[in-house]
């Protein structure tokens, strides 16, 4: 009798521990849907803008600020105007912003390379971020005081500016502020800034390539 008694106990034992995991791996399982769905909606808009409605940037290259007007292209032929007139609005708002160029306002006798103009909005037009800080938060140690680049955009309402600050090293992820709220982004920015002003100056070989993709 003692010895079924014992083998009962034990057989609840094992029963309420079966049951105790159980209840916690349904638990864990709707704790990490939450957590994964909470995550999922981390992600934070931080600049949403149409590139095409962007008519100036500037930017620093070691430090000095260079500036780029949007322009309309010269070389537009009366036959090519005749033809985009044919189209349908969204056709002729895309031929449009084909034929458009950036001149650099600190020297205009320079011939920009439009693509890498192109690039640069791509990345600087279009951010999210991980994480949006409080207005009161402490961003002493951000880098935002001695930003590695300072960008802004001009539309023609408004201008905003992308303050580019410290690298989190445990996050790869980079301090930013967008006029006067700050993020914690992986923004591709700085990857296409160049080093030099010549690097933005069209050569014989990107010239072509700009011609074949259009």
């Amino acid at each position: 009798m003692n010895k079924q008694k014992r083998t009962f106990v034990i057989l609840a034992i094992v029963l309420a521990a079966c049951l105790a995991g159980y209840l916690g791996l349904l638990n864990y399982n709707k704790y990490k849907s939450d957590d994964d769905s909470e995550s999922e909606s981390d992600s934070v808009e931080a600049l949403s803008l149409d590139s095409s409605d962007v008519k100036s940037l500037s930017f620093l290259i070691d430090g000095q600020e260079y500036s780029f007007s949007r322009i309309k292209s010269e070389d537009t032929s009366d036959e090519t105007e005749s033809t985009e007139s044919e189209k349908t609005d969204t056709n002729s708002e895309s031929s449009t912003d084909d034929d458009d160029q950036w001149v650099c306002d600190n020297d205009t006798s320079l011939k920009i390379n439009t693509s890498k103009v192109t690039s640069l909005l791509g990345n600087a037009t279009s951010i999210t971020a991980s994480k949006k800080f409080d207005s009161d938060a402490d961003t002493s140690d951000f880098g935002l005081d001695e930003p590695q680049n300072v960008v802004k955009l001009s539309t023609a309402d408004k201008t905003y500016t992308i303050t580019i600050g410290e690298k989190n090293a445990m996050l790869g992820e980079y301090y930013i502020k967008v006029n006067d709220d700050v993020y914690l982004s992986s923004t591709t920015i700085l990857g296409t800034i160049p080093d030099s002003i010549d690097d933005m100056i069209a050569t014989e070989d990107s010239e072509s390539t700009e011609t074949e993709s259009e």
